[in-house]
């Protein structure tokens, strides 16, 4: 499946999105929505994607128009000594046409055009940011979705398990066998579940609510059901995950593109110590006199370096280093995250491995063998139920620590630049 969706990382993704924009708002939704489908879906027609996607665009265009020239002027000028019209009668008036072209000190316009770039790539990397906390929340959505789907299973079951308690104790205190706070207590217990369900209802709701709105499901008239919680792919080492961090995450490029910036920008206030020229040439004529021509260099003096040059430079200086200090924090703070889902993830493995392995089996063999004896009079209705209780609440949690797994390599996967499903996030263009 990771093969079949993800094939080629974030270029197929990307691109995939780029294909499908137009695709309907709900038709296109299958019956069973699997998380793959669901990152699809999101990858193509979530609109804060879409944004980010657009806003990189815009940047791209930024460095050509910083790289090129100023415009050039082009002026006409009539010169006369009298209120009238005496052109090719007086001798002194005449038509002027000129043009002028200003010129940057060399090196300011590749200095702009590099800065122009920098925040381009930096928009590239808060595009993949973007994408990939779009598809982690995706998949921490679908794996609510799914937890309150499988909760939902497994209360109407035991709701089931509680009916036939509730008859098996209902027969022993006709027969005088058991005592009427056994089916009092059954009672009890079935409208707990009922409870339960009712919560477990809205849950659902709020979950399917929220991925419907990250999918763009505004116009479908209710979130297809998932497929059932997938089983999460083997998580990788902290040391992996560190070195994935560093080399690929969206927000430390961003942070990287953001210092370059700084830094050529300190180079430009710096360069603007230097003069600005102007190139000009006009062309006069005079009618019955002979026609005149004069070429002309215009020199910018940045006379009051002492107030504006080098309090540019004190700026853009300071700001190099609040860009550098920024990126740091960056790298702590990414790495703090990161290694407080990386634990929660191991435990939440832990716990899934301890309840489907070891305790649901205990339990199931322990309330089978409750019920058994309960019905020969060998216990009392209590043990069998708090065997009924147990089983129920291992089953219940299972299922969370299975969402919590999900949801926990759901916060992981945008650290790192990649999808939820282990696929790099990694700056196409």
């Amino acid at each position: 499946m990771r093969a079949a969706v993800f094939s080629s990382g974030a270029a197929a993704l990307l691109a995939l999105a780029a294909a499908t924009a137009a695709a309907a708002s709900g038709a296109d939704v299958p019956r069973n929505l699997t998380l793959a489908d669901a990152l699809q879906r999101a990858a193509a027609r979530n609109p804060a994607l879409d944004a980010a996607r657009a806003r990189y665009l815009a940047m791209r265009e930024r460095p050509r128009i910083e790289g090129s020239l100023p415009d050039p002027t082009l002026g006409v000028r009539y010169h006369n000594e009298d209120w009238g019209l005496s052109f090719g009668e007086s001798e002194f008036s005449f038509i002027e046409i000129g043009a002028e072209q200003e010129l940057p000190f060399p090196g300011k316009r590749s200095l702009r055009e590099r800065i122009a770039l920098r925040e381009a790539e930096r928009e590239r990397a808060m595009r993949d940011a973007t994408a990939a906390m779009v598809l982690g929340a995706v998949a921490a959505r679908h794996a609510e979705l799914a937890v309150a789907e499988r909760s939902a299973d497994i209360l109407a079951e035991s709701r089931e398990l509680i009916e036939l308690m509730v008859e098996q104790s209902s027969s022993r205190y006709s027969v005088g066998e058991s005592e009427q706070q056994d089916v009092l207590r059954a009672a009890q217990e079935r409208s707990g579940l009922d409870e339960r369900l009712a919560m477990i209802e809205r849950r659902r709701r709020a979950a399917g609510a929220a991925l419907a709105a990250l999918l763009d499901l505004d116009g479908a008239p209710e979130i297809p059901s998932t497929a059932g919680l997938e089983e999460a792919p083997p998580l990788p080492p902290l040391d992996s995950l560190r070195a994935r961090l560093a080399g690929q995450s969206p927000e430390l490029r961003a942070a990287q593109e953001d210092l370059l910036r700084a830094g050529d920008a300190l180079r430009l206030a710096e360069r603007d110590y230097y003069p600005d020229f102007a190139v000009m040439a006009s062309y006069m004529n005079k009618e019955r006199l002979l026609p005149e021509w004069e070429v002309g260099v215009r020199v910018s003096i940045p006379l009051y370096f002492w107030r504006k040059q080098r309090a540019a430079v004190a700026e853009a200086s300071h700001a190099e280093r609040a860009a550098e200090r920024t990126r740091r924090n960056a790298e702590l703070d990414l790495a703090a995250r990161l290694a407080d889902q990386h634990a929660m993830a191991e435990a939440a493995q832990r716990l899934v491995s301890l309840y489907g392995g070891e305790l649901i089996p205990q339990a199931e063999t322990t309330l089978a063998s409750a019920r058994a004896s309960y019905a020969v009079g060998r216990v009392d209705f209590l043990t069998a139920l708090s065997s009924f209780v147990s089983l129920l609440e291992y089953r219940l949690r299972e299922v969370e620590e299975r969402g919590n797994l999900w949801r926990a390599r759901a916060e992981i996967a945008p650290l790192v630049g990649e999808t939820p499903l282990g696929d790099p996030i990694g700056g196409t263009p």
